[in-house]
């Protein structure tokens, strides 16, 4: 498994909606941005890449809560289906820890801070979970949220130590994974036995990896449970950062 489980969404059409944040490039790197105001969401996207599923209508969403919301474009206009032959040598190329940190150090953090933000968090989903509990070991970071987060076997796959990197995480996390997901993300598993109080979890057992960005919202089951993440990652969200 690279990045998630057998029984994965695929991409999904958004039914022509149209985005209301834009597009900035600074340096080599473009950067969706919605909404304004000191507190911050660095949203990290899934495998699916830049403009996919309701990405950055969910990222819209956020932003008319009151959220600066920045989603780099860390694949450079690229991205993979989860079963493209190629995707392991695809992931480890993406997920090369020294140039994600590159972008964030260089980049996105005095970005944001241009932009006035002061307080930041950080979202994820899927393959963007890598991405929150790396950048959740920042200080400027003040809660993280992972929707059906990959970072298990990514840094598997990376060759890199799970247990570590999550002990390095200095705010409060929320965990929302799905049925198939990985069990150190799950209640009981490796990451809370390492945080502890320090992250909390709702799981969706009933829903497929990558349902809140690709799920089918005309299936109630989806909508209801798509609505109770955004829901309580808003709540999180209101009482951290």
């Amino acid at each position: 498994m690279a990045c998630c489980p057998k029984d994965a969404l695929g991409q999904l059409s958004t039914g022509g909606y149209v985005n209301k944040g834009k597009v900035e490039k600074v340096d080599n790197l473009e950067l969706y941005v919605v909404g304004s105001g000191p507190k911050c969401i660095i949203w990290n996207y899934d495998i699916f890449g830049f403009d996919s599923g309701r990405t950055r209508q969910t990222a819209d969403l956020f932003a008319e809560a009151g959220y600066l919301v920045i989603m780099p474009d860390f694949y450079r206009g690229t991205w993979r289906d989860p079963t493209a032959p190629d995707v392991v040598e695809y992931i480890k190329d993406q997920t090369t820890w020294s140039k994600l940190q590159q972008d964030l150090d260089k980049i996105v953090l005095p970005f944001a801070k241009s932009k006035g933000a002061t307080s930041l968090g950080a979202l994820g989903t899927c393959w963007g979970s890598y991405m929150v509990v790396r950048e959740c070991g920042y200080d400027q970071f003040k809660a993280g949220v992972s929707w059906h987060p990959s970072h298990s076997p990514i840094m598997g796959l990376m060759g890199e130590d799970e247990k570590n990197i999550v002990s390095s995480i200095k705010c409060p996390q929320l965990f929302m994974p799905a049925g198939a997901d990985a069990e150190s993300c799950k209640k009981g598993g490796m990451a809370e036995q390492v945080l502890g109080s320090k992250l909390e979890i709702t799981e969706f057992p009933d829903m497929q990896h990558g349902w809140t960005v690709r799920g089918d919202m005309s299936d109630p089951a989806i909508a209801r449970d798509v609505t109770k993440a955004v829901t309580e990652t808003l709540e999180f969200f209101a009482k951290h950062i």
